[in-house]
């Protein structure tokens, strides 16, 4: 039996990447284990499971099959969450930093693999400062008991994961599972005299928005800019929307709201680029579903993607430091594929999406992800 554990997860698709790397690993391994899925009964906005869901009681989810059971946070709730993990289950905690969740298995299973999902890095760390310590002070002293197996995803995760927990950290780096990518590149024609971008991420600070906005009224060229993502942060998105309401420039801006998952590939398909100013992601799947369907990238050097220099590469990537994006090159990046021309742009599709092939039939993520669970 093994038992996932993750904050969200449908009908709570808005609450991004974590919902989708859950997702695709039900998808892949649904036939080879037995899986239950434990999650919250409450979106990331307080919002309530629909009519037809009910809580603290095993049912099967509609939209992957999964066996599944919404906790609540009432007493029994936690009795369920108490009866539910037995010792010799094997245990997937996906994120960190959710006590009421995560506590109990954590306590219960002897079978323990956890994945902190990018939670570990330090910006993040930074933000609830002193809760986040505290928790991590708890965690600390109870996998000294425990023979606990680390998922990261990337090489960066797992020092991520040393830096906290300690260099003897027994860890397994496997990737996300990502989506299939599109068997062959769009195809778009660029027009030369004007651009169009999408935003497609959750609307908190981190990603960025707000200085995408800005950079673009600077610019003052006919660029559209298409934003789509659920608002996590209201005070930052009033932010966002001031700059857009005090817009005197040629940029167009259009908030068109959070979109299905399943419809990601077909919405970027859509647009010249895809632009993502991320102080940190620890995969990124829109960015890879962006690769996938031949749609170049504009996005930070806080992913875990990286692209070698050419004339017609699958994306670009800005500096954002202690000191935040370097503009003058963002802005330098936005005016040259503003009037590149049909060609080279054509070249830059095929580019993004060979890219996205690459990385597809790199993996085995079957076999990985068979061997992850079969650790224990």
């Amino acid at each position: 039996m093994l038992y996932i554990i993750t904050e969200y997860f449908h009908p709570f698709s808005d609450a991004g990447g974590p919902v989708r790397s859950i997702e695709n690993i039900l998808s892949l391994l649904k036939p080879i284990f037995n899986i239950t899925l434990l999650t919250s009964n409450k979106g990331y906005k307080g919002n309530f499971l629909p009519e037809g869901i009910k809580s603290d009681i095993v049912q099967m989810e509609p939209k992957t099959g999964s066996n599944t059971l919404y906790i609540s946070t009432t007493l029994k709730g936690l009795i369920t969450l108490f009866n539910t993990i037995k010792r010799t289950h094997t245990v997937y905690i996906n994120g960190l930093f959710k006590p009421s969740l995560n506590l109990i298995p954590i306590i219960m299973s002897n079978k323990l693999i956890v994945a902190p999902r990018g939670m570990l890095q330090k910006p993040l760390l930074k933000q609830k400062w002193f809760q986040k310590s505290l928790y991590l002070f708890v965690l600390k002293f109870i996998f000294f008991f425990k023979n606990v197996k680390w998922h990261a995803t990337t090489e960066q995760e797992a020092s991520e994961i040393k830096s906290v927990f300690g260099n003897k950290s027994n860890i397994k780096v496997i990737s996300n599972i990502p989506v299939s990518p599109y068997k062959a590149a769009k195809s778009i024609v660029k027009d030369s005299s004007c651009l169009s971008l999408v935003y497609y991420g959750l609307i908190v600070e981190n990603k960025g928005l707000l200085t995408l906005i800005q950079t673009l009224k600077s610019l003052n060229l006919p660029i559209s800019l298409d934003i789509y993502g659920s608002i996590k942060d209201q005070t930052y998105w009033e932010e966002c929307l001031q700059e857009i309401n005090s817009n005197h420039s040629q940029v167009t801006f259009n908030y068109l709201g959070h979109a299905n998952p399943s419809e990601s590939q077909s919405i970027l398909a859509k647009y010249d680029a895809f632009v993502l100013l991320t102080k940190g992601e620890n995969f990124g799947h829109s960015i890879y579903e962006s690769l996938s369907v031949g749609t170049p990238v504009i996005i930070t050097d806080k992913t875990p993607w990286k692209f070698n220099e050419s004339a017609n590469p699958p994306g670009w990537i800005i500096n954002n430091d202690d000191q935040g994006i370097d503009t003058d090159d963002l802005k330098e990046t936005i005016i040259n594929l503003y009037h590149v021309d049909n060609d080279a742009y054509a070249l830059s599709s095929k580019a993004a999406h060979a890219f996205s092939i690459d990385f597809y039939n790199r993996h085995d993520f079957k076999k990985e992800y068979n061997e992850l669970f079969n650790l224990i």
